[in-house]
């Protein structure tokens, strides 16, 4: 579970996927400048793992003897009762905001049409309304942490009834939000997050398990790209009716090393905005606190590569790349791998069972490395003053859900 596996991890299962289409897509003729970023960014990661795991925690975790030393950790079920009603009316909301958006219809219908006017326009009218956005972050901050309880529990085998029910209630509930808005990355990340949670935790210097637990994740892997294909109808993507199983999930996870390609021979970029790709939940704010900056939309260009439609993904490279240059590259992908390194390192350094909390939020932001492949997180989404409203929200919710406190 460490950042250059998983990071190295997720660029292989995205560049084998394209190799799959090798002839296809054209990869022979793949730029120099695009794989020595792709490379460079790969050591740049490393090199920096290796280095702070020197400086800052050189030695075997050995999780899973804390976690089975410490007590158990409990869940207080009148605030969790609270909770899940509040949740389910806060799904409800969403629910009804999409549709008065998206328009009479079926379903798919009504959630293709939501994705095209609130992805693709600017008119701020034509959207969830703002405290309804801010609502959403409850069930979200939910989902990790019963998430981490039940995993927490689990592993002390000693995860109750209530742990398994609270957990699943909450998970299923910020999945169905995830899909009403059509976001299957928040399905892809809170995965990711329950695998971190659950590896991490079972680290012992005594294991020997690893093998095994690399086909754990390889099956994991594989359900869910099942999943992400079969509910691709249900959250708008209409115009994958007809695509089979294999061109779909190779198209979605290795379409972005083409994508990148093609933007570095082809670029389009309006560079009138400062960072306006990097920086993206930023410019918002200070757009919100009266500085003129124009809207735009946030999601790229679409690109087709001899009559396939490759989607509209770039990596995280692209962001950088577009704004700042080969330069932006090498220094937020550095900053990149020393956030994660760092944070992950120290974190082990503490104890991750001595700080729960700071190990749930570190799987929340794990989706950031997850994710490197697909576009960037940290610096367009988790730089903001939204995840200062999130770390507060981690903070009292894990509070209340966890102590022993009258409601």
């Amino acid at each position: 579970m460490a950042p250059p596996f998983l990071f190295c991890a997720v660029y292989i299962i995205s560049i084998g996927s394209a190799l799959i289409n090798y002839k296809q897509w054209g990869l022979q003729d793949y730029s120099v400048e695009t794989f020595f970023i792709l490379l460079g960014g790969a050591i740049i990661f490393i090199s920096i793992g290796y280095l702070v795991k020197i400086l800052v925690y050189n030695k075997a975790p050995d999780n899973y003897s804390a976690v089975i030393e410490l007590p158990k950790v409990n869940i207080n079920v009148s605030v969790s009762i609270f909770l899940v009603i509040l949740n389910f009316l806060i799904l409800y909301l969403n629910y009804k905001s999409v549709k008065s958006i998206g328009g009479d219809g079926n379903w798919a219908q009504t959630i293709e049409a939501y994705r095209a006017i609130t992805s693709y326009g600017t008119d701020p009218t034509m959207n969830i309304p703002g405290y309804i956005q801010q609502l959403q972050k409850i069930p979200t901050v939910c989902a990790y942490i019963y998430s981490f309880i039940l995993i927490f529990n689990v592993i002390k085998d000693r995860a109750s009834k209530k742990d398994w029910f609270f957990s699943i209630i909450n998970t299923l509930i910020f999945i169905l939000m995830s899909i009403i808005l059509s976001n299957r990355l928040n399905i892809l990340g809170i995965v990711g997050t329950i695998i971190v949670y659950y590896f991490v935790l079972k680290q012992s210097k005594f294991s020997n398990q690893n093998v095994r637990n690399l086909f754990k994740l390889l099956g994991i892997f594989v359900i869910l790209m099942i999943f992400f294909y079969s509910i691709r109808l249900l959250v708008g993507r209409s115009g994958s009716a007809n695509s089979s199983f294999l061109d779909y999930i190779t198209m979605y996870v290795g379409g972005p090393v083409k994508l990148f390609d093609m933007f570095i021979m082809n670029p389009i970029h309006d560079s009138a905005i400062w960072g306006k790709e990097t920086f993206v939940s930023l410019i918002g704010t200070f757009r919100d606190f009266g500085i003129n900056i124009p809207l735009y939309i946030q999601h790229k260009e679409f690109r087709i590569y001899n009559g396939i439609e490759l989607g509209n993904v770039y990596s995280a490279y692209r962001n950088w790349f577009a704004d700042f240059g080969i330069c932006g590259v090498i220094t937020l992908q550095s900053l990149f791998a020393i956030f994660y390194n760092f944070y992950y390192y120290f974190l082990q350094k503490k104890g991750v069972t001595n700080h729960k909390l700071a190990f749930i939020i570190y799987g929340y932001m794990a989706e950031g490395i997850f994710l490197h492949p697909i576009d960037d997180w940290l610096f367009s989404i988790y730089l903001s003053v939204g995840m200062i409203i999130y770390l507060l929200l981690f903070f009292l919710l894990y509070n209340l859900i966890t102590k022993k406190v009258k409601f």
